[in-house]
């Protein structure tokens, strides 16, 4: 039990000596719980993206789904059938619209 115990010690030695923390670890394992607890989407539709944003359907319509960089992500069968965008690169279009061009 000693051999066991000082190993412990000394491989958490070495650890915190790469920088490696329990927080550090904790961190990581939380981010991966978050990431694999996701909803993996291929598409999403308006009603889907002002559940998961915080916008209301008209404000996605007026300043979000009229810019290029997310419409060409659009997809609809037929003028009065259903528009759905891809799921991750609108996402990103959207990230990048708010981050770089709203104050």
């Amino acid at each position: 039990m000693q051999i066991q115990q000082s190993e412990s010690s000394v491989i958490k030695v070495l650890f915190e000596m790469s920088g490696i923390t329990e927080e550090k670890i904790e961190q990581e394992f939380q981010t991966l719980v978050r990431e694999a607890s996701r909803p993996v989407f291929l598409f999403w539709d308006i009603n889907q993206m002002s559940e998961a944003l915080p916008f209301e359907k008209s404000f996605l319509e007026e300043y979000i789904l009229t810019d290029p960089r997310v419409k060409q992500y659009q997809r609809q069968r037929g003028p009065r059938g259903k528009r759905v965008w891809l799921y991750e690169p609108s996402l990103t279009a959207i990230k990048e619209i708010i981050m770089n061009e709203w104050d």
